[in-house]
């Protein structure tokens, strides 16, 4: 229809005109043509916003979240602000061992760990490490988004301190003791580590009660606290049990499982797990909940009671 009408319109005028109006009609023909058949911009083409850059505070945030539910025993009283309360909660940490922390009406002393974040420090400046918590068993980011996880001093930082130090000392002791046990097998780091008192005294422990039943190989102690302050200890190892001065098979990792399940608290792992080494054998992964006692190697008790599965 529309191209009848066109042409009658133009049979009516001059042929000159009637030249140039056809190739303005065709031009504006193809045009709308290439409009039609131009697709429609559909949903999947659109520019979608970027997604907001996670910032260094947040990120620290998240991750000494992460750390303390993983590796603080869920027994123990938090202090922390609002914002990092609502993260512990959120990564399952129990709230109602969260004590959140506000200016004005802080008590740090009502809590066994402080997570410090940048308003926290703001808020105690040096009273934190004089007064409160000297001690970092963890940090996380650079400068004002460093994140730290102290241990409190509900006694005092000189009491504290004073514990801190025996404690330490009597890791060296022991430790040194352990290495003399025919009993246990150690390489040459795992020997230093435990010969220096780097070891937690749970796991010095524990190690001394598996070798009275069966010969171990201690293959590494390792660091699940990232950014400590010097002399906290290490919390896990990796073991695996020997007999006669050959590798025991995996069916002893059981035996030592449940040996170390059947333990006073004091001395139970926080968790345990079967893992292959390198050289293909089986071994076991133990550690143990941030903060470690003091005082479990006391040389005037004895030092741990051997418990059968």
């Amino acid at each position: 229809m529309l191209a009848t009408t066109l042409r009658l319109w133009l049979q009516r005028r001059r042929p000159r005109t009637r030249a140039a109006l056809l190739v303005l009609v065709l031009g504006l023909a193809a045009g709308s043509g290439l409009l039609l058949a131009r697709p429609a911009p559909s949903a999947t083409t659109r520019p979608r916003p970027a997604a907001p850059a996670i910032t260094p505070a947040a990120a620290a945030g998240d991750r000494a979240a992460r750390w303390v539910t993983a590796q603080v025993s869920h027994g123990v009283v938090v202090s922390c602000d609002p914002l990092m309360c609502s993260a512990l909660q959120r990564h399952g940490f129990p709230a109602g061992n969260l004590i959140v922390a506000r200016a004005g009406a802080l008590s740090p002393a009502d809590s066994g760990l402080m997570v410090v974040t940048a308003g926290l420090q703001r808020t105690l400046g040096r009273r934190l490490a004089s007064v409160y918590a000297p001690v970092v068993l963890a940090s996380f980011g650079t400068g004002p988004a460093r994140i730290e996880i102290r241990a409190v001093a509900p006694d005092g930082t000189a009491s504290y301190l004073r514990q801190f130090r025996a404690d330490l000392a009597a890791r060296k002791s022991v430790g040194t003791e352990l290495l003399h046990n025919p009993a246990v097998q150690a390489g040459q780091p795992a020997r230093q580590q435990l010969s220096e008192g780097d070891v937690d005294s749970r796991l010095v422990a524990t190690n001394g009660i598996m070798a009275a039943l069966h010969r171990v190989h201690l293959v590494s102690f390792g660091d699940r606290s990232p950014g400590a302050s010097p002399g906290v200890p290490l919390r896990s190892v990796l073991l695996y049990g020997v007999t006669h001065g050959v590798t025991a098979s995996t069916a002893l990792l059981g035996p030592l499982r449940a040996l170390l399940l059947s333990q006073h608290p004091s001395y139970r792992p926080a968790g345990m797990r079967t893992v292959r080494l390198a050289t293909g054998q089986s071994a076991l992964d133990i550690w143990f909940a941030a903060p470690g006692p003091f005082g479990l190697l006391n040389a005037s008790q004895p030092l741990v009671k051997i418990s059968s599965p």
